[in-house]
């Protein structure tokens, strides 16, 4: 009994030796693979297309714009953002949204899923109260 205790307690302290990885940034790609590595790649990305969008201002609807963002399994994206002209580096929103899109691709497959197919249309943009927004152009 006594050896039997002996032998639990020891082994219960070496078991608690374990070290955890000094680059913790790199933990969650360690643990999950490279689909996390993915995954946080592809919430950055999307982030940045949010950052890039967030300054609506506008003074007429012709500063309003749509474009369609991620991807969709079946085809076409799985969101559409509206921005204004004005505020928008285009050429950066561009760029970033390709990239957006192929990891989105890339997720999509990995994880193997699947949609309805329907396609999304893009909503109109229109200059509201001196901000871009959904809505009808005005006339």
């Amino acid at each position: 009994m006594k050896k039997t205790l002996t032998l639990s307690l020891l082994v219960l302290s070496l078991t608690g030796c374990a070290t955890v990885p000094a680059d913790k940034d790199n933990l969650t790609t360690q643990l999950d693979g490279p689909l996390a590595q993915l995954q946080l790649d592809t919430r950055q990305l999307q982030m940045r297309l949010e950052r890039l969008t967030e300054n609506k201002g506008c003074e007429q609807d012709n500063q309003c714009k749509v474009i369609g963002i991620g991807a969709r399994p079946c085809g076409g994206p799985d969101q559409y953002l509206i921005y204004s002209t004005l505020h928008t580096d285009e050429k950066m929103l561009s760029y970033t949204s390709e990239r957006y899109q192929k990891l989105k691709k890339q997720q999509n497959e990995k994880l193997g899923l699947m949609s309805t197919c329907q396609m999304m249309l893009p909503p109109v943009s229109a200059c509201i109260e001196h901000k871009c927004a959904i809505g009808n152009p005005s006339r």
